[in-house]
């Protein structure tokens, strides 16, 4: 576990200070902070002896002597996301600067087992392990799924793409010995777009997966709603009285624009559908694919008359689109009243892994926060 760090009033804004802003100086941060500059060096000086910060060179001259920068130390704590779907187990280890130092996926079909439980247990174990990383700066778990979770993020409110028995939670519990909780999948993936993207910016996220979701992301935060609710566009209704959707109803964009749609085509292989595709060679595959990019630039333009904001196309669909993109604004743009073009339309930064990074965020976010 994560060991204490000493404090003072003013180490957590310093800290944090460096840490959002990559590289400052000791006087930049006395002028943002408004603290003495005995004092920023006092509390600097902690940060470097905790392994937090470290002197990473100097600064350009203003016309006298050369001012000496100090950055985060990007190992200084890590963290774990694992995301489980119905099919297959993720599991990643990030650092401060949220890059991921190791990653493994393979296909293991969800089950409410202790067998699951236990495989789950072995393979975290076995990538701290490889990873050489040092287990006291090891911050905790965030464990993503296809699932709606309760404000706690350890009560599951709504569970239909995987079959769950109550007190899941707790159940698993007596498998992980390290912190953890449980984050919806697309809320997470969300999340991480949100750490890469420009946080000063409000951002809907298009989850674009075995099922569809989404998030609402501002200042590296989601916006949950009431009911920790908020981005499940997959049940937006596009089509009414049109295809059944898992959950019950008809014509929801889930059924439409789920990876499924256009995997069930290739064996359950997306990313050769998508390779036929660029090869031209089956117009099939161009039909199914049209029809999909319609659907969704329907569901993109009702998310942009309801959030007025950016919108980020994610998921593992969302990850092949840069190539598709000019088409998919074209579609979007002559069913938007407002404007033209339709650049607001972006795709995801994170084309891999991006749920278990976002699970694995909040536990770096909340050390830097907490700090």
């Amino acid at each position: 576990m994560a060991k204490d760090v000493s404090r003072t009033r003013d180490l957590g804004s310093i800290f944090r200070y460096i840490y959002y802003g990559k590289t400052q100086s000791r006087q930049q941060i006395a002028d943002k902070l408004c603290i003495s500059l005995p004092t920023v060096t006092h509390n600097i000086e902690i940060l470097i002896s905790q392994g937090l910060i470290y002197k990473s060179g100097e600064l350009e001259s203003t016309g006298g002597r050369k001012a000496n920068a100090y950055s985060c130390v990007p190992d200084a704590r890590f963290a774990m996301g694992i995301d489980i779907t119905r099919h297959h187990l993720s599991l990643v280890i990030i650092n401060m600067r949220m890059d991921i130092i190791a990653k493994k996926r393979m296909r293991c079909p969800f089950s409410d087992t202790p067998e699951y439980f236990e495989h789950l247990r072995d393979e975290i174990d076995l990538m701290l392990s490889t990873s050489g990383i040092n287990r006291d700066l090891f911050l905790g778990i965030g464990v993503s799924m296809p699932v709606i979770v309760a404000r706690d993020h350890k009560t599951i409110s709504y569970a239909t793409v995987i079959n769950l028995s109550d007190n899941l939670y707790e159940r698993m519990a007596g498998y992980i010995e390290y912190p953890f909780l449980i984050f919806n999948d697309a809320n997470s993936a969300g999340l991480a777009e949100g750490w890469a993207s420009d946080p000063k910016e409000a951002m809907t996220y298009l989850f674009l997966g075995a099922t569809v979701g989404g998030a609402r992301v501002s200042d590296r935060k989601i916006i949950g709603g009431d009911n920790w609710r908020f981005g499940e566009f997959g049940h937006m209704c596009i089509e009414p009285e049109g295809k059944l959707c898992y959950c019950g109803q008809r014509g929801c964009l889930d059924a439409y624009c789920a990876a499924s749609v256009l995997s069930d085509f290739t064996n359950e292989n997306l990313g050769r559908f998508f390779e036929e595709l660029a090869e031209g060679n089956n117009p099939g595959f161009k039909r199914v694919f049209d029809d999909y990019l319609n659907h969704l630039a329907i569901a993109i333009k009702n998310i942009r008359m309801s959030c007025d904001s950016d919108i980020v196309l994610g998921g593992i669909v969302g990850a092949y689109l840069t190539d598709y993109i000019d088409t998919v604004r074209a579609k979007v743009s002559r069913l938007d009243p407002f404007e033209n073009g339709a650049r607001y339309v972006k795709t995801c930064h994170y084309r891999v892994e991006a749920s278990a990074v976002g699970a694995a965020i909040h536990y770096i976010n909340r050390f830097v926060e907490e700090l």
